[in-house]
């Protein structure tokens, strides 16, 4: 079985200067591990919860030693502290320490800026449902050590369950705490406009259902996708993709690499009666990104088996990544769209993609549950792009 540690080919390997924390047994004070997000540019925030009103500290350390504290001064069971301002190209060791208590949670994270790092992509974890299932990746995820999680929606049964997003939490233990965390909104996850629980567990940047992160020469944009939903707004999303690719373009350090990562996909060679989703996916996504020069790579879930395509709109040809990590119901074969043709299909697996990023490229490898290796593929850097 593939060793994601031992990979020469995959970039990334050295990238984190503190190894990640053991994985132990969450303390009991603890309702949730600690998570990680990125609201701003160079900012990053911790987020966690508690079984009982608290309020506790953020200890900050550098690799150098070098360290400072940041309360949470509030009592709540609901906890952020944003980290303020933070160098470059920095990997951090932190703990957060309760009040009372002193119950202790650490974790680890890289500041953007890295030449050479790592992601993982996840869709379709579906807790508390397969929550065992997805469960079963966390030793490769672990091993993998990426710096940044893409989430490609569905995250939980139903977004309106409190319970089911700290089943998440929790069996996102071995891995949440040491990985800058972007969600996407998704139908099993929304409410009217979007899922108001995420919305307050997770600190995101724009209006937290659409909203860009630039991580090193890559931009990701994380999108909201459930076009068939109570969303009102959604209409104007295709009109900031295209703002923010333009902006993107013309700035002084353009990416080169961007990504889209979202939900419904807009290629699917197993699901007949989803042609809707995946028109407008391509009418209004995809087009928006087409007219502005991108995105290089796709990142979907939605439809419950592994599938890498080649998308072609506007004249580009699009990488397109659809992956299950929880869980497994292809539908039957049939109906693709007109701009898609898909090159691998595995619809018995359950799929997770590593990915190291170098000024080279993007270098991925798919795995099962066991560590096989499902399919692997490249994404070429964009010339003129920043390094």
């Amino acid at each position: 079985m593939w060793d994601p540690v031992s990979d020469p080919e995959l970039p990334g390997a050295a990238a984190s200067a503190l190894a990640w924390p053991d994985d132990t047994p969450l303390p009991p004070e603890f309702e949730t591990p600690p998570w990680l997000t990125m609201p701003a540019p160079g900012r990053i925030a911790v987020g966690w919860r508690t079984v009982e009103s608290t309020t506790g500290v953020v200890v900050l350390e550098s690799a150098d030693g070098e360290g400072t504290s940041i309360a949470a001064p509030r009592p709540a069971t609901l906890h952020h502290v944003d980290l303020g301002e933070l160098p470059a190209a920095t990997t951090f060791r932190y703990r957060v320490v309760l009040d009372g208590s002193g119950a202790v949670r650490e974790g680890v994270f890289t500041t953007p800026g890295l030449d050479e790092w790592r992601l993982v992509h996840l869709a379709e974890i579906h807790a508390p449902s397969y929550s065992e299932e997805a469960a079963r990746f966390a030793g490769a995820i672990r091993a993998f050590q990426p710096q940044l999680a893409i989430e490609s929606g569905d995250m939980v049964d139903h977004g309106d369950e409190d319970a089911e997003w700290v089943d998440y939490l929790r069996t996102a233990r071995p891995w949440i705490s040491n990985v800058i965390f972007l969600p996407a909104h998704s139908n099993h996850v929304n409410g009217a406009a979007g899922s108001a629980i995420l919305e307050s567990l997770f600190e995101l940047p724009n209006n937290e259902r659409w909203y860009a992160t630039r991580y090193g020469a890559v931009e990701i944009l994380t999108l909201d996708s459930t076009f068939d939903g109570a969303s009102p707004d959604i209409g104007t999303e295709p009109l900031w993709v295209a703002q923010s690719m333009t902006a993107s373009r013309d700035a002084p350090d353009p990416p080169r690499f961007t990504i889209g990562a979202w939900h419904y996909p807009a290629c699917s060679s197993h699901a007949p009666a989803r042609t809707d989703q995946r028109r407008w996916v391509i009418d209004n996504l995809v087009a928006a990104f087409a007219a502005s020069g991108g995105p290089d790579l796709i990142l979907v879930g939605h439809d419950k088996y592994y599938e890498r395509s080649i998308l072609e709109v506007g004249g580009r040809r699009i990488l397109h990544v659809m992956a299950n990590a929880g869980k497994l119901a292809p539908g039957s074969e049939g109906d693709n769209e007109p701009e898609c043709a898909a090159i691998v299909s595995d619809t018995d697996t359950r799929s997770l993609v590593l990915a190291g990023v170098s000024p080279d490229g993007l270098f991925a490898r798919v795995i099962d549950q066991g560590g096989r290796i499902v399919d692997e593929f490249t994404v070429a850097p964009r010339s003129g792009g920043s390094p």
